[in-house]
């Protein structure tokens, strides 16, 4: 099939496959991994860290984010991204289930996730070049909906292999299966490029510099920003979900089931999100929707512990989760604009990404102290007291209107 004509605004579904990778790579740590693991004896603050240490190249990759948007083009670098998270899976799929290998782990699942940076910055790009300025919300909904259904659909098929066979190993080939699939997107994306060379490389990068500092500089972008690093919609206990369940009587079987209801419920919440976000303030809707998976977690705390509550208690936090992103991708849009677009919303994300990075180990220490209880209240305080101070912070900052004369 022939490629989109360069620069037309394309269905915001195709950003659904292209994001779709970038999700299951994370859901094949955070489902079969975490639930192999802590099976064998691995504690759930143990795994926690592990998964901190794999996010944290998500903050990092602003640093070679100019790469994406001065080099090749976006959709080569998705293509080269896809092989190197493909065989990092298969790499951390075999390694023996021990406490030993958890350093090994953590390296290889870092690796994965430096390409899963690329995998995400190359749609990004292509996302940011070619949707209109009315469709950044159904947009922001529809890849976040293959960001996070990725990661649901990458944990629950991960899980299911692994009931069925006990083995990681094959868990690892099924999720490197859909990685490798969701690269068939490429077929039907616009024709991609980079940003045109200055007479030397170091002049290019300037370019990027200049183009992200005058973003930043405008309020639209320091009070998006500003959001972004609070701990609002940063999907701690969905990263956990595996080692909490066990508070809820909840076994293997109904863990992978959930785990493919989530990534349901996270991408029609993406979806409806997103067109939400399309008419109502973006930042706002973000902060909004943090605060509903806050109280879906105080709703959790005070539920009796049963099989069936954990299945509400899931369902309405990942719905939730999943209009928070989409708010969150409609926000960034908005305010990076096109450009240097891959640096300029990673940039973003790499802030975002903050809380998300921090809340595995916020939540593994309050599981250790208080049981999952702990944790769940942990989500919510958070989630509220971060709405509260960017409503003030937003308040305060509002451009004042110029006084009429008399």
């Amino acid at each position: 099939m022939d490629e989109a004509e360069p620069g037309r605004s394309v269905h915001p579904a195709l950003f659904f496959v292209l994001y779709f990778s970038f999700g299951a790579s994370g859901g094949f740590l955070a489902g079969a991994a975490e639930n192999v693991y802590v099976a064998g004896g691995v504690s759930t603050a143990a795994f926690g860290a592990v998964l901190s240490i794999s996010l944290a190249p998500q903050i990092a990759k602003v640093l070679w984010a100019p790469l994406v948007d001065t080099t090749l083009t976006p959709k080569i670098w998705y293509a080269v991204a896809t092989v190197v998270v493909v065989a990092a899976i298969l790499t951390a799929a075999s390694l023996p289930v021990r406490v030993a290998s958890l350093p090994a782990l953590s390296v290889i699942s870092m690796v994965v996730a430096v390409g899963a940076s690329f995998l995400g910055m190359s749609a990004d790009s292509l996302m940011a070049h070619n949707t209109s300025p009315a469709e950044r919300g159904a947009a922001g909904g529809w890849s976040q909906a293959g960001n996070l259904g990725g990661a649901g659909t990458g944990a629950s098929a991960g899980l299911a292999i692994v009931g069925a066979t006990h083995s990681l190993l094959l868990a690892g080939l099924g999720v490197a299966a859909l990685v490798s699939t969701c690269a068939l997107g490429l077929v039907f994306a616009p024709r991609s490029h980079s940003l045109p060379k200055q007479t030397n490389y170091l002049a290019t990068l300037m370019v990027v510099v200049k183009d992200c500092w005058e973003v930043v500089r405008a309020r639209i972008g320091w009070l998006t920003l500003f959001l972004f690093a609070l701990p609002l919609g940063s999907g701690g206990a969905a990263n956990l979900a595996a080692g909490i369940a066990r508070e809820w009587r909840v076994g293997p079987g109904l863990l992978a089931t959930l785990a493919l209801a989530g990534a349901v419920a996270t991408g029609l919440g993406s979806i409806v999100g997103g067109y939400v976000c399309d008419r109502t303030d973006r930042r706002a809707a973000y902060a909004f929707f943090g605060v509903l998976g806050g109280v879906a977690a105080a709703v959790a705390a005070v539920a009796p512990k049963t099989p069936e509550w954990f299945v509400v208690f899931g369902l309405s936090y990942n719905a939730a989760l999943g209009m928070a992103y989409a708010a969150y991708a409609a926000a960034n849009l908005e305010a990076i604009g096109r450009g240097a677009a891959a640096t300029k919303y990673t940039l973003f994300a790499s802030v975002a990404n903050i809380p998300v990075t921090l809340m595995p180990l916020a939540d593994g220490w309050a599981d250790t102290r208080g049981g999952a209880s702990a944790l769940l209240w942990l989500e919510f305080g958070t989630a509220v007291a971060a709405a509260a101070i960017f409503a003030l912070v937003a308040l305060a900052t509002r451009p004042r209107r110029a006084l009429a004369p008399a």
